[in-house]
Parts: structure tokens; sequence; C-alpha cells
């Protein structure tokens, strides 16, 4: 008898082990995203600011990039704050006086090399009359609400390739941290998307699922600095047809209205 429930034991053991296979592991993602690198083509992603789970994310983004033979050549991303009465007054450092009802419109940045060109939120309420784009060579990734974002976007060739070498990987999920000085010193991202002063020993940690191609999927980042605790980026599209312009040169202008108007980034010296 005993045998008996010996054997049928191994039997089941058997079956359960061969009905289980390992998980193999993804593919190396840094030659996946270089198989991504072809004109005219790109991938979209979103963004939302997942602090608090249950509630309505205070920021959201969507990006949309290109990429040619050397990485990123285009972007165009679009912020927006989910507000329905006027924002904080301390949600950004800005005069008590200061009419914050701008917060409420969208911010869209479209980057074409190193040319970036906004419009909405702040720089609507100082276009002149006839324009809609603020243009600025060279410029950011996004404008003043890039400060609400993420700065780490797993899509960028350096950046991903920055984030694996300070990472472990347990199956397909990338885990690591970096300070926000070794963070503008090594990613490309960062350094185009961080106009602001920053503590440099802070801390950004970061888990990163790649699908089984390699490619990046979900990007969740944890920070303890200003107003982002949990933000979670997730790519869709890879190898999508993306073609970004510029927008009609009749609509842009590089002079705003008001000299007291709200501080804009100043232009990349990095």
């Amino acid at each position: 008898m005993k045998k008996t429930l010996a054997v049928a034991f191994t039997t089941v053991l058997a079956t359960v082990m061969t009905a289980t296979p390992v998980q193999a592991a993804p593919a190396d993602p840094v030659k996946a995203l270089a198989k991504q690198l072809a004109q005219g083509r790109g991938v979209s992603y979103t963004e939302r600011d997942a602090t608090r789970a249950g509630d309505k994310s205070f920021f959201e983004r969507k990006g949309l990039l290109q990429y040619g033979r050397g990485g990123i050549v285009a972007s165009d991303i679009t912020a927006r704050l989910n507000v329905e009465d006027e924002p904080p007054k301390d949600s950004f450092d800005t005069d008590d006086k200061e009419d914050l009802s701008f917060m409420r419109d969208p911010e869209q940045t479209i980057r074409i090399g190193r040319t970036s060109y906004v419009r909405g939120f702040i720089v609507e309420t100082l276009m002149p009359k006839g324009k809609v784009w603020w243009k600025q060579s060279p410029g950011w990734t996004s404008g003043r609400s890039a400060m609400l974002g993420e700065l780490i976007n797993a899509a960028d060739p350096g950046t991903l390739k920055m984030m694996l070498a300070k990472s472990k990987r347990s199956g397909s999920t990338y885990a690591g941290e970096i300070t926000l000085k070794e963070l503008i010193k090594l990613s490309p991202w960062a350094r185009s998307t961080i106009w602001w002063g920053v503590n440099d020993k802070a801390v950004v940690r970061w888990k990163l699922v790649v699908s089984a191609s390699g490619l990046p999927h979900r990007l969740t980042t944890y920070s303890s600095f200003g107003n982002k605790k949990r933000v979670e980026i997730r790519y869709t599209g890879w190898g999508r047809n993306v073609s970004i312009k510029a927008p009609a040169a009749a609509t842009v202008t590089t002079k705003l209205k008001g000299a007291d108007g709200p501080f804009l980034p100043k232009a990349p010296n990095r």
C-alpha cells in the first residue's frame, strides 16, 4: 500500500513539474531597443501620478517618441493637471496674487532635435495676438509642468542602458536606484528634462517590467522629493510609424508678452 501511494505521489509531482515550465529570461532590453532605432518608427507612452491608490491622478502625461539611428530625434508630449477648481497656491512657487487658472489647460511640447515648441498652460497667458507656440532653441522635452512628472524614460536608449547597469533582475523586472546628481550626468533624457535646481543627493528608485522581447512595458518610479511619490509609465505601440512635425511658422513666436509674467524655464546650458 505504501509503495502504491509513493508511486502515485511521484507521478502527480512529475505531472505538476512538467506543466509548470521555468520562466525564460527576457531578451536583452538594450539590444531589443536598438532594433527599434529606425527612422520614422517610434513608441507611445502614458504617465500618471499613482501616489494614492484609488484616487484620481493629479498629474497625467501622454507622449509620442520618434526614433532615428542615433536614438530619439523628436517627441510630442502633452501634460495635464486634473483640477476642477483653482489649484492650490503651493503647486508652484508663485506669488499669492498670481492667477493660476491656466493650470487647468494642458501643456503640449513638441521637440525636434534640440528645438522645442510649447503651447498651453503658462505659455498661453503670455502669447502675443495671433500666436500659439513659443519656440525655444535649445529647448526642453517638456515645459514648466515637467517638474511634476517623471524624470526617467526607459524608452531613451542611453537612459535604459544606465538603468540596467544599476539594476538587479528578477524574471522580467529590473529594480534599481540612482541619485539625481548621477541621473543628470548619465541620462540624456534627464539632462533635457530637468530645468530646475535639484537636490543632488535625492534618490529615485524604479521597477522596470519588460516584455518577452525585452522592450520596456511598464516603469514604476518612487521618489521622496517635491510632490512626486510614485509614478507609473506604460509603453505601447512599439515600432509604430511616427512623423512629428514642427508647428506652422505663422503660429510660432520667440517673444512673449509681459515682463512680469510667470517664470518659464531658461534654455538648457548642459
